[in-house]
């Protein structure tokens, strides 16, 4: 364990229960969490490449160009690194690595080469390493980066306590680490419409499971990482449109993995369902004239 000097035990562990979180908490097993991204990574990919935003903005505020061994912890399809490979030094070695398969073969894909699983791809040009790892457990030796990153994936793990001592077990002391979670409800419309729109207008009520807004208090997320040993941290919120402008893509919105699992529980309701959210979709964008997106809340800090 960790020291914590600026809160105490006791009253840390308080914190959390007043915030109603609980460290114990249980989402998917690892193993699930890897087969839903094996399964849904087109159809995720394909819709939500404006969330990748916040990658940017971590590797901007990480610095990425003054550090010499990255390692990105749910890299997913890598949208950006035509940009941040071209911008780190470049003798620096950048680990890109994610639960899932499919995320690692579009990765591939993407910069023209082979995927093949349980083994680690290397592209010589950008001192690129490409393997499949698990942020609670990695396989990477003490104080081997000095710079992390996780963008989107700490609200999806199981224990993100313990991705989070694992972020501060590999990296250098002085070595900094970033991580982006879903943040403020109320403009994270096209996450919360749905299940707001089944409920209130069909009386259907989605299975409970532990929300991906579970971690979008900034104390807390302040507070989680200096108790395991981060300083100078510095956490903010930051809202990301995805790219849907008009009535066309509104209509894609339905292949997207979230929509679409909501939609199974509706029945022989769901072309009345999909009315709705059509509807509510188009006031959002054509009425109100306001983006549909996520926002995130951003959080970096240094390992002691």
């Amino acid at each position: 364990m960790y020291a914590y000097k600026k809160l105490k035990i006791n009253q840390f562990l308080s914190l959390c229960k007043n915030s109603s979180y609980n460290f114990s908490i249980q989402g998917k097993s690892i193993e699930e969490i890897k087969k839903y991204w094996d399964e849904n990574s087109n159809n995720y990919l394909s819709q939500d490449s404006g969330a990748n935003g916040f990658y940017y903005t971590l590797i901007n505020m990480l610095k990425i160009e003054k550090r010499m061994n990255i390692l990105e912890v749910g890299a997913g399809g890598g949208f950006l690194y035509n940009h941040s490979l071209n911008r780190k030094h470049p003798s620096a070695n950048y680990y890109a690595t994610d639960l899932s398969d499919s995320m690692l073969d579009i990765l591939c894909k993407r910069i023209g080469v082979e995927y093949k699983p349980n083994q680690l791809i290397t592209v010589p040009n950008y001192n690129l390493h490409i393997e499949r790892a698990n942020g609670e457990k990695l396989h990477y030796k003490n104080e081997m980066f000095d710079c992390y990153i996780a963008n989107l994936c700490l609200q999806i793990t199981t224990n993100p306590e313990i991705m989070i001592q694992e972020a501060n077990r590999v990296l250098q002391k002085g070595g900094y680490a970033g991580f982006t979670v879903w943040g403020d409800k109320h403009k994270s419309k096209f996450f919360t419409l749905v299940p707001s729109i089944l409920h209130r207008q069909f009386g259907i009520q989605l299975p409970k499971v532990r929300s991906n807004f579970h971690l979008n208090d900034k104390q807390k997320l302040i507070n989680m990482l200096e108790y395991y040993g981060f300083t100078n941290v510095v956490c903010w919120n930051q809202f990301q449109p995805f790219p849907y402008v008009d009535q066309d893509d509104i209509q894609t919105l339905f292949s997207h993995p979230i929509v679409k699992d909501s939609l199974a529980e509706c029945g022989d309701k769901k072309e009345e369902v999909k009315k709705a959210l059509l509807q509510a979709f188009e006031n959002i964008l054509l009425d109100e004239k306001e983006p549909i997106g996520l926002d995130g809340l951003m959080i970096i800090g240094q390992n002691k």
